[in-house]
């Protein structure tokens, strides 16, 4: 066992995303308002747990990507979708539906855009792109910019923040293979694999998992500050970290006896830290 560190790379060189925010600005949009929604909403990503869980979904649906089409395949009509990757990729990802806002991302590719032509769009900017700031001085533009995680349900989390909701429900977030699965409908790239420990339970994970779940440790917490609260549902990767943060986790519990442990664990695990300098993987797809 070693201490493990992650490279975290774009899917889309800065030209394309620069040209997909000029083509958003030109085109016109309307812009996500803040605190326009209120009570609880569901935010869920593809991970395979969603196939157990579906089943629990707390007020608004906000479904990630290909979480969408799921969900729709269930008899489940979510209220908002949100698409936020730069990559044209996206356009193949969900059937729109009548009835469902988009929260379309204005790094989206225009092939997305003009998918959802016809449908109920509401447009939002992504902070994290170099080229997003000069081009909204370019064209005059003072508006919000959303900050969040670097996989979709983690962003997603913040635009649920920002459009009002105090109680986030998680689903899909696993951040584990379930079997030789990455996502409820399948990933259209090719993923690694490895096993990684978190205090005493073992997981199977691709590294972009590892770095989703990283970035889960800081949101967590900083959702709870402003006084969101968090309940995340499945038993993968997680959800098992939920436990660590004071988050409500149906579907994990954690006995006595690991609680005691877990400090033993955390002394082995810089021990190794000491012992060995960190593994860096390069990056790796998401898998969307």
């Amino acid at each position: 066992m070693k201490p493990l560190s992650i490279k975290v790379a774009v899917n889309a060189t800065s030209e394309m995303i620069a040209g997909n925010l000029e083509a958003t600005l030109k085109r016109g949009y309307r812009l996500i308002k803040e605190n326009s929604s209120k009570g609880s909403v569901s935010v869920v990503g593809s991970g395979p747990s969603l196939a157990d869980t579906h089943g629990d979904l707390a007020g608004d649906v906000l479904a990630c990507n290909s979480a969408h089409d799921y969900l729709v395949s269930k008899g489940i009509k979510p209220k908002y979708a949100m698409l936020w990757d730069a990559n044209p990729v996206m356009a193949q990802m969900i059937t729109p539906q009548e009835g469902v806002t988009y929260l379309l991302a204005s790094r989206c590719h225009p092939s997305v855009f003009e998918k959802m032509r016809g449908h109920d769009v509401v447009v939002w900017h992504a902070l994290g792109d170099d080229e997003l700031m000069p081009l909204l001085y370019k064209y005059n533009r003072d508006e919000l910019i959303i900050a969040g995680g670097s996989s979709s349900v983690l962003r997603a989390t913040h635009v649920a923040a920002t459009m009002g909701y105090r109680e986030e429900h998680l689903f899909g977030v696993d951040s584990c293979y379930s079997g030789n699965d990455t996502h409820i409908t399948g990933s259209l790239v090719a993923q690694a694999r490895m096993q990684m420990r978190c205090c005493g339970r073992w997981f199977n994970v691709a590294p972009w998992m590892v770095k989703q779940a990283e970035e889960f440790k800081a949101i967590a917490p900083l959702m709870k500050e402003h006084g969101i609260k968090v309940v995340v549902h499945g038993s993968g990767l997680v959800p098992y970290l939920a436990t660590f943060l004071g988050c409500e986790t149906p579907d994990v519990r954690v006995g006595w006896m690991e609680k005691r442990l877990r400090p033993l664990h955390s002394l082995h695990a810089l021990y190794e830290l000491l012992r060995h300098s960190p593994t860096t993987l390069e990056p790796s797809h998401a898998g969307i």
